[in-house]
């Protein structure tokens, strides 16, 4: 057995170059975005549930299930509500496709990698940085809203979102907005130690794409362009 057969499908499929990556993952949002029958809505329900359980590793497998099917059927529920059971299931299916494509692809680029890709492709490295830095930043205001939530239940202070506890919710913006400010100082400490400003800074590159990159992604597109002109015809 190979070293890389031992490790499985997910560290195979992370070996691909981060930009043959983030063009997989662009073509599969895309191809979600632009869909509107339900056959191939069903069809790349399909594609990416095999994607899913191929390439994804088991812990982001039960995590996506935990995650996206309460909220799955909670759209479902409130759109057949509001229109009718037929555009519910589209719906349904529209979402889960996009949490599946964003699970299979998007999971597997580190934001180093994903910095790479961008730069490469010519996006602004401000841009970039931005991207980037709430990629990093917005999960860890979450944790921290979530610790500032547990300490002031501890205080005796009703935090939970009701109406009648919107003058406490004060208790939640205000330590929360104190630690995202100190947050964001010693970011912009970190970045003028390391010179950021500077106009002139040696960049890490990327090399050429590899052949087997070049196949996956001739062979990602073919899927798309077949999935597109398929649709077309069963209109």
């Amino acid at each position: 057995m190979t070293e890389a057969a031992s490790k499985g499908p997910w560290e195979t499929s992370r070996r691909l170059d981060p930009r043959v990556r983030l063009f997989i993952g662009v073509l599969a949002v895309t191809a979600v975005l632009l869909t509107r029958t339900r056959p191939a809505l069903m069809a790349q329900s399909g594609l990416l549930t095999i994607g899913l359980f191929t390439l994804a590793r088991e812990t982001l497998r039960l995590s996506w299930v935990h995650l996206v099917w309460p909220m799955v059927a909670m759209v479902f529920v409130i759109s057949a509500i509001a229109f009718d059971l037929e555009t519910a299931v589209d719906v349904a299916l529209r979402l889960i496709n996009l949490f599946a494509a964003s699970a299979v692809f998007f999971q597997t680029l580190k934001a180093e990698e994903l910095a790479l890709a961008l730069r490469s492709f010519k996006v602004p490295a401000t841009l970039v940085f931005i991207l980037l830095t709430a990629m990093r930043y917005v999960p860890l205001l979450g944790r921290a809203l979530h610790h500032i939530h547990d300490a002031q239940t501890a205080r005796g202070i009703d935090v939970r979102l009701r109406l009648s506890n919107v003058a406490r919710l004060f208790a939640l913006v205000m330590p929360l907005l104190v630690q995202a400010f100190v947050l964001a100082e010693n970011l912009a400490l970190a970045m003028e130690s390391r010179g950021f400003s500077r106009q002139t800074k040696a960049e890490r590159r990327l090399g050429p794409l590899a052949r087997r990159d070049i196949c996956w992604a001739v062979l990602a597109f073919a899927v798309f362009l077949g999935l597109f002109l398929w649709e077309r015809s069963i209109r």
